[in-house]
This record gives structure tokens, C-alpha cells and sequence, in this order.
């Protein structure tokens, strides 16, 4: 079975015809998970936040826009493309949850690497 690390994602709500205009935004909070297998790098935010990549390169079929020379949308095409997933960890407790499960208790600090070299 696979390791999966669990997070909570704030994700905004859908605005409706009734949301006055101007209001603030409501989030909902969701919990969501990835393999912990697939990391292959986190990195620290200057907005402490931590970006986890994963190795789950994908492809996806998504349509885009075809222009003129007058720079008109005249039709879409389908394009293939591939992408990573990119996962923020914005609650301090699930980063902190993922430094001791990764069995590092806080990211380097740049002074902590001079002794890598």
C-alpha cells in the first residue's frame, strides 16, 4: 500500500447570482492526499508556504485558441501537453506534519548549506 500524506487545501467557493458584488471570498477547506513516494523535491516560499512537486508527469488534451494576423480567435485546436503536479502546503501544521515525515524538522536556512560545499 502506499503512503499517502494527508493536507487540507483552502479552495475558494463558487460566487452565485446572489453574491453581492465586492463581497468577500468564502474558502471551503478540503482534505486531500498524494503518495509521499512521488516527491522528488519541496521548496519554501518566501510566503511560507512549501511547493511539493511530484514525479507523476502526465499528459492532458487541452484546446487552444488559433489567431490571425489581425490576432482574432478564428478556431481552436486540440494540443497535447504534459504536466507535473505542483501541491501547496499552506496549514504550518501539515508542513510541519511533511518536514518530520520527509525527517527534516525545518527547511535549510541558505547559511545551512555552506557546509555542503
Amino acid at each position: 500500500m502506499n503512503k499517502q500524506f494527508f493536507y487540507t487545501e483552502k479552495r475558494p467557493i463558487q460566487p452565485t447570482v446572489e453574491t453581492v458584488e465586492g463581497a468577500p471570498l468564502e474558502f471551503k477547506l478540503y482534505r486531500c492526499s498524494f503518495d509521499i513516494k512521488l516527491v522528488i523535491r519541496s521548496i519554501a516560499t518566501e510566503d511560507d508556504r512549501v511547493l511539493v512537486l511530484l514525479n507523476d508527469l502526465h499528459q492532458r488534451l487541452q484546446e487552444v485558441p488559433v489567431h490571425n494576423k489581425a490576432g482574432k480567435i478564428t478556431a481552436y485546436k486540440k494540443e497535447m501537453n504534459t504536466f507535473q503536479s505542483e501541491i501547496y502546503l499552506e496549514d504550518p501544521k501539515d508542513i510541519e506534519r511533511f518536514y518530520l515525515l520527509s525527517r527534516s524538522k525545518e527547511p535549510p536556512v541558505l547559511a545551512d548549506l555552506n557546509e555542503f560545499f
